[in-house]
């Protein structure tokens, strides 16, 4: 009997400098789960490349000369393009993080940390999930991101308003997980997932899936 392979998740990478474009595709292709069907050195060249292939994952390098990854991203928004997006990144980008999560980026990675995180990060966008590195989760929770985010009280009191299972749902959003890594962890139908995650959505506040992840991980429950 033949064994039925999954299809691997199809990843473009966008960054200006080739030596870190080539150790990104390096890391990435450890996985075999992974395949890096495109490579871009400019902005312009990754939105050309995101209209090209079929994709389940874009790397952004968040700042580059001629367009930033911040808006690339801006501009596959207004084109409906709706594939999940990693920035790459790294300390002293607050403000490009900020916009990225206020428009609904998927997930932050930086260029200085742990490969495993960007093997992670990717496997979590490209099923549904959020990711933070966690060296970035701090910066959006302690320097002066926080303002854009409820103080830690807060955060606590929205969850508190979550139902009991609402709240498993949301620490598992919170780790990263896509909505069919989160039913299968709670044994539930992915579309009630779904139903989940909306109603988080409109009792937290929260206006995406990365901000309903901040406030699992400022109340302590990621």
């Amino acid at each position: 009997m033949t064994t039925h392979q999954p299809r691997p998740t199809r990843i473009l990478v966008v960054d200006d400098e080739p030596l870190v474009r080539a150790g990104i595709t390096g890391i990435l292709s450890t996985d075999p789960g992974n395949d890096v069907v495109a490579e871009a050195g400019t902005g312009l060249d990754g939105l050309t490349a995101v209209r090209t292939h079929r994709l389940d994952a874009v790397l952004l390098d968040i700042r580059m000369p001629d367009m930033s990854g911040l808006e690339v991203f801006c501009e596959l928004c207004r084109a409906g393009v709706t594939v999940p997006c990693l920035f790459v990144t790294t300390f002293g980008e607050d403000d490009y993080i900020e916009e990225a999560v206020r428009l609904g980026a998927s997930g932050f990675v930086l260029k200085s940390g742990d490969p495993h995180e960007l093997l992670m990060g990717v496997r979590a966008v490209a099923g549904g999930g959020a990711f933070f590195s966690p060296a970035v989760a701090r910066r959006l929770l302690d320097g002066r991101l926080a303002a854009s985010f409820s103080e830690t009280q807060r955060a606590r009191v929205q969850f508190e308003e979550l139902t009991p299972r609402e709240q498993e749902v949301l620490r598992l959003i919170g780790r990263g997980l896509s909505n069919a890594e989160i039913a299968a962890d709670l044994f539930l139908a992915e579309g009630t997932v779904k139903v989940h995650v909306s109603s988080i959505l409109r009792t937290t506040g929260a206006r995406n899936r990365v901000e309903a992840a901040l406030v699992a991980v400022r109340s302590h429950e990621a």
